[in-house]
């Protein structure tokens, strides 16, 4: 999951400033117990987050526990672990965050301002104790997924928030026999050879794509819609650069979007966004599972899994992390491809370019709520570093098959598809949210396009619904970052 705005990454114990003057500088390295010095051995903290890999509602599976027992292992720190729903972990957090009751650790995909968690930079700028040969704990990371320089991994105050430990990457699992009997060669590559397969495999008995009504159902399909249909229009929308100042950025930003919804620039009844939501429609029609809107999201992993792994269905949207699960339940050989290129075949709007998604840092990543001090607060600091630590964490990557987010681990070659050829590049843009998977507040993404979607919204209904929402969440937008001074923003609704 990718969230909206930077929310960034955690910090050396080496230097602790005020916090821990004299106590941390002993914490470069364990001890010979296995314990580190500084006073945290013993100490327990809650990390508390939505399921990315199973649809249990008390764990995240067997090698979450393995990482965080050998932790405690290390540290003396034991780590509980809070599972939320996957439909309302967002608005928990939220209201926790805002209340100033969240736990020690949360997921980073809550709409939250800046005063509200820890700032990491100083701590990212000092070495991470559990790694030797780097001059700071970012260093360690993939600079093109999480550094200063990258869209959408800073707070509209500049800082880094949050930590990665994986990287986001979403692509499309099949079944390797259902597409065998039904004659269909994988990687299917353009978008209307996809809709063609998804009548055969129909034919076969198979449901083509596994869907519910969880939000990541409609977000996982429409973004490489989007990101497709939208590249004539990069040039005119690219105003901004990741920090928000005047420039310009190798994606679209998130100001860049509110502003192109200001200016009209980027609007529902554009005929390129349009386009995008009329193809949605028509992959949904022709290859969803058809009772999709009555289907409960048991997990982040993927999309409609349970139909997936159990052989009615031949493809599903999936994140790279929840390859191990989903490749331990189901009883058939699996593959990954990219979602296929929308041709001029398919519609005159082509920009005739491959889909992209990137690998983007925010799928398992974590953040400090402000309150947390003390040793909960060394403690949460110290199981950031060690979850960037590759002799902790290669492991773990290698079976739940998330890609590193940092530097020297080889990803795993279940995956390849998620990072290989044109897919892996960055897309331009992320298909629009305010905060977290809200459209607008109060507005899931999915309730954005469900309307359409199952047919109780003409085309032209739906674009003006859209419009409003796109206006209301670039009001939230404005207000929560800070652009409320901006001329451009004046023509947008009051966010109260």
């Amino acid at each position: 999951m990718r969230p909206r705005t930077a929310r960034a990454a955690l910090a050396s114990l080496l230097s602790f400033g005020a916090l821990a003057a004299g106590t941390l500088a002993a914490c470069s390295a364990p001890a010979v117990s296995g314990h580190f010095i500084g006073g945290v051995a013993g100490t327990t903290i809650t990390l508390e987050g939505p399921n990315q890999w199973t649809q249990s509602g008390s764990s995240f599976g067997p090698p979450w526990a393995q990482v965080v027992a050998e932790f405690k292992k290390v540290t003396g720190v034991t780590v509980n672990t809070d599972v939320l729903p996957l439909a309302t972990f967002s608005s928990v957090e939220s209201a926790q965050l805002a209340a100033g009751i969240a736990p020690d650790l949360v997921f980073n995909q809550a709409t939250y301002q800046p005063y509200m968690v820890v700032p990491l930079n100083k701590y990212l700028s000092q070495p991470n104790p559990f790694v030797a040969g780097h001059e700071s704990w970012l260093s360690e990371f993939d600079q093109s997924a999480f550094s200063a320089k990258v869209t959408g991994v800073l707070d509209s105050k500049g800082n880094l928030d949050w930590v990665p430990f994986n990287l986001a990457g979403i692509a499309m699992y099949y079944n390797k026999s259902a597409f065998k009997r039904a004659g269909i060669t994988a990687p299917i590559s353009t978008f209307s050879q996809l809709i063609g397969d998804c009548g055969a495999l129909a034919k076969a008995g198979y449901t083509p794509m596994a869907m519910d009504n969880s939000v990541i159902g409609t977000y996982f399909p429409y973004r490489p819609i989007l990101d497709q249909l939208i590249q004539k229009q990069f040039s005119e929308l690219n105003h901004f650069t990741v920090t928000g100042a005047p420039g310009q950025a190798h994606e679209l930003t998130t100001k860049d979007v509110a502003w192109g919804i200001a200016t009209g620039k980027f609007s529902a009844s554009d005929p390129y966004v349009k386009e995008s939501v009329v193809l949605l429609k028509q992959l949904f029609d022709s290859c969803a599972t058809k009772n999709w809107s009555g289907i409960t999201g048991l997990s982040g992993d993927g999309v409609g899994l349970p139909q997936f792994e159990s052989g009615q269905a031949a493809m599903t949207f999936a994140v790279d992390f929840g390859y191990g699960t989903i490749a331990a339940s189901a009883h058939f050989p699996i593959g990954s491809m990219p979602f296929p290129e929308i041709t001029t075949a398919t519609t005159t709007l082509s920009a005739n370019v491959p889909a992209r998604s990137g690998n983007a840092a925010g799928g398992t990543s974590y953040m400090i709520p402000a309150h947390t001090s003390g040793n909960a607060l060394k403690a949460s600091l110290l199981f950031l570093q060690f979850m960037s630590a590759p002799q902790y964490i290669t492991k773990w990557l290698a079976e739940t098959g998330g890609i590193p987010a940092i530097q020297g681990i080889t990803p795993p070659a279940s995956t390849a598809a998620y990072f290989e050829g044109a897919w892996g590049k960055p897309e331009i843009i992320n298909a629009f949210t305010c905060c977290g998977y809200d459209i607008a507040p109060g507005v899931l993404f999915t309730e954005a396009y469900d309307g359409y979607l199952l047919g109780s919204k003409t085309l032209g209904q739906e674009v003006t619904y859209l419009e409003g929402l796109f206006r209301q969440g670039a009001a939230y937008l404005v207000q929560n970052d800070g652009w409320t001074g901006q001329p451009w923003a004046s023509s947008l609704p009051s966010s109260s």
